[in-house]
Order: structure tokens, then sequence, then C-alpha cells
């Protein structure tokens, strides 16, 4: 880009701004005809991946990177009318992304050219035009140069936004634009300085030619070695073996003996790695879910690690499903646990409930002996008063037994019932023999519902007690 250091007189600025006009709209005019000359084709170009090892990967429409993985369409056939294609993901650390990068905006750029570059070349050159007229015209110097900052800006921008399409011709008309404004301004500033910028942009990378079918075939291959996914290796293998085995194929009949054969080897593996991780999820499946049921914690352990181990022995070909059926796995070691804890909580437990139950049989020995006495109470029929007071001692005692026992807590509700019985029959003999003391019917007559009640209370004690205490051992 050139820089001028002289300025014109003020007097030359009128003669000279219609001249340097003119050179511009000739300069346009001039690349008319190279509207004609854009870069067309039967279809645009397709982007590739370019890869870390050497080679590419030719791919169909756009590539989309999610987290470590990249997904594609491969494109099967070199006919783009027959446009048979494969999902395919590969490792983002494969890809070479500096030169996929380089060439992706090659081949946007030569997409833009194939298609709305002519027609948007020719309307920037026609606002263009309006501005030179503009400028060319204008008596105000500085509304000349204002008037030529923002079409230069506005060349710049569409420069950018184009991919750089026409740019040779853009940055030529730039060059005369900052020589028509550097001599036809009186301003103080250095316009040669503050009007040039820099246009220069990196040569971009040379679009390659349209894939043929050996160049697809060989990719897919390569394609099927770097995705992680069986199944897109099966179907790349299998769309390769089918392409080679065309009869119409004008590919050479050597190549394609050498190609399938090693396409035909790559599926046999893939095939027969698929089935023997289908086999070892049905049986490891299997087995963790009876060891699971059965609390064996170690076993659901033993067959993770032995599908981990499998693994390793398959190459690790299937890393997503084995990791699914690991994940599988544990959630069944999850379950063994959880149920290897209650069923340890239960024994305990249980444990407990036999030892409360052998404890507290002998007080409910002592109220089912004093039940006859009891029930006189209930009556009214009795008992003596020297018998009620001995009745009183004893059921008092058996209840403070039983409150300073601490029972299981499945318990608790049972032990709380019994002890209300143990306390509600106390209570009766000692009313009743108030009640004989004082002659009162209504204090006896309140002895034989508490009487009545105690009763009630124990026999469902017994019931439920008979229920949470253990029979036999939980497992």
């Amino acid at each position: 880009m050139p820089r001028w250091t002289r300025r014109r007189p003020l007097a030359a600025q009128s003669a000279c701004a219609p001249i340097v006009a003119g050179l511009l709209f000739g300069l346009l005019a001039a690349c008319a005809p190279s509207l004609a000359a854009a870069q067309a084709g039967s279809h645009p170009p397709p982007y590739r991946l370019f890869l870390k090892q050497g080679g590419d990967l030719v791919v169909r429409g756009d590539y989309a990177r999610v987290e470590d993985r990249v997904a594609f369409l491969l494109p099967l056939h070199a006919e783009e009318a027959r446009r048979p294609a494969q999902l395919v993901t590969v490792p983002a650390a494969a890809v070479d992304w500096d030169t996929t990068g380089l060439y992706a905006a090659a081949v946007r750029a030569a997409r833009y050219a194939a298609a709305s570059g002519p027609a948007d070349f020719e309307r920037m050159s026609a606002d263009v035009a309006q501005a030179l007229n503009a400028i060319a015209f204008s008596d105000d110097p500085q509304e000349r140069n204002a008037l030529a900052r923002r079409t230069r800006q506005r060349l710049l921008d569409w420069m950018e936004a184009s991919h750089g399409y026409r740019a040779q011709e853009v940055v030529e008309i730039i060059g005369l634009l900052d020589e028509a404004v550097a001599a036809d301004t009186d301003s103080g500033d250095d316009l040669s300085v503050n009007l040039i910028a820099t246009t220069a942009r990196a040569h971009p990378l040379p679009i390659l030619p349209d894939p043929g079918l050996r160049e697809i075939v060989a990719r897919a291959l390569t394609a099927s070695r770097l995705t992680p996914v069986p199944e897109e290796r099966v179907a790349i293998l299998r769309a390769a073996v089918a392409v080679l085995d065309d009869p119409h194929s004008t590919l050479g009949a050597e190549w394609r003996a050498v190609t399938r054969a090693i396409a035909a080897r790559d599926l046999d593996t893939e095939l027969r790695s698929t089935a023997a991780y289908a086999e070892l999820r049905r049986t490891a499946l299997a087995a963790a879910a009876d060891h699971a049921h059965r609390a064996d914690v170690r076993g659901v352990l033993a067959v993770i690690d032995t599908v981990r181990a499998r693994d390793a022995e398959l190459g690790g070909r299937d890393g997503n499903h084995a990791a699914a059926l690991v994940a599988a796995l544990e959630a069944q070691l999850a379950a063994a646990r959880a149920l290897r804890l209650e069923r340890d909580r239960r024994q305990l437990t249980a444990a407990a409930a036999r030892a409360y139950g052998i404890g507290v049989q002998e007080l409910m020995d002592r109220f089912a002996a004093s039940r006859a006495t009891i029930d006189d109470i209930r009556l009214l029929a009795g008992p003596p008063a020297a018998a009620l007071a001995n009745l009183d001692r004893r059921l008092t005692d058996a209840a403070d037994d039983l409150g300073a026992r601490a029972p299981p807590i499945d318990v608790r509700p049972v032990h709380d019932l019994l002890r209300q019985a143990f306390m509600l029959a106390a209570g009766a003999a000692r009313h009743r023999l108030e009640g004989v003391q004082d002659g009162d019917g209504h204090t006896a007559w309140d002895s034989a519902a508490a009487a009545a009640g105690a009763l009630l209370l124990f026999d469902r004690a017994v019931e439920a007690l008979d229920r949470v205490l253990p029979r036999t051992d939980p497992h």
C-alpha cells in the first residue's frame, strides 16, 4: 500500500477531485468483467477435518464440536446426487484445529464467491460509485474528508464480511481513494497515516479438488479407526465393502481387492467384538442381579472386576457401552450394599428384640398369674383386702421394672402399651382397696373400669409383641 507525504496546493483541489474520481470509476468498471469469472462449480467445496496424524476427513455439510468429540456426516460416494453419508464422531484431540480452521475459512470464501459474491460486489460497487460522485463534486473539504473516511471504512468492512472476495480490487480502490483524499485536503493532520489502514489479508489455503471414490473409501477406513462408537465403525465398514463390491466400480481391480480385504477383516473384528460385548453385558447383568438379590456385595464387585478385565482383553473397543455396563453394575452394587445394611440392621434389631422378649417374659407371667384377681376387680367380685395390697405392690414393681428398660425402637410402642397395662392394673387394685376401706361404691366402680382397661391393654400388648418379636433368623 503506497503512502503519500506531499500535499497538492489548495488551488488544485477542485480540478484534482474529478480526475481521481474518474480513475476510481474506471477501476470499478474494470472490475465488472471479473464478476462473471467468479468461482463457480456444480456444488460448493466440502469442509475437511485435518488430522494430527496426517491426512484429512471429508465432511458432508458442516461439522459440530461438542466437548471432546466432533460430529459430522462422512460422504460414502463420490457422486453428490447419490448422497449416501454416515454420521461419525471422532475425538477432538485427533484434529489439527489450526489447519482445519484455516481451510474452513477458505471454503467459506469459495462458497461465498460462488453464491452471492458477484451480486454483493455489484451492489457495493454501486454504493461506492455514488459516494465517489459525492466526493468529486463537493466543494467542502471537510465534507469530502468525512465522505472519504466513511467510504473507505465501508470498503474495509465489506472486504471483511465478504471473506476477502475480490480483495485485490477493493484494496486498489482504497489506495486510489486514499491518494485522492491525501491530495485534496488542507487539514493539519497527516491523512496518509490516518486514512491508510492495514488491508493485507493472509493468503487462504488452496481449495483441494473434490474427492474421488478412491479417496472417499480410504478416508472412510481412516474414520472407522478413529471413531470410538462401535455402531459407527460397523456402518462405515459395511458401506465401504458395499462400494468396493459394486460390479460397476471404476476403481482398479487390484486396489479394490486389497482394500476390500482390509475392510472385511476390520468388519469381522468389529462384529465379533460387538457379539462379545453383548454376551458380556447379558451375563454380567444377570450375575450382578443375583448377587444383589442375596446382598452379596463382594459378588457384585467381582462381576465389575470381571467386566473391566474382559473389556481390556477386547482392546477397549466398546468404551461407551463398557462404561454404561459398569454404571449399571455399580447401581446393582449400591442396591446390594443397601440390602446388606438393611439385613444387618434387621439382624441386630431381631437380636435385641429377642433379648427384650426374654427379659419381660417373667413380668408378663406375673400379670398372667394375677389375671383372675384383676378380673374379680373388674366384676366387683373381690378379692379380699389383703390380696389387693399385695397385688398393687407386685404390679407397681413390674411397671417400674418396665420403665427402667430400654426397648428396641421397633418394640417401643408395644413396650409402652404393656407398661400402661401394668400401671392401670396396679391402680385398679389400689382404688379397689380404697373403696373397700371407705365403703365407697363409686370408687369401686372406678377400680372396675381400670381393671377392665388393664386386661384389654395387656391382651393387645401380648398380640403386638407376638408380631414384632422374631421367631426365626432373618436370613
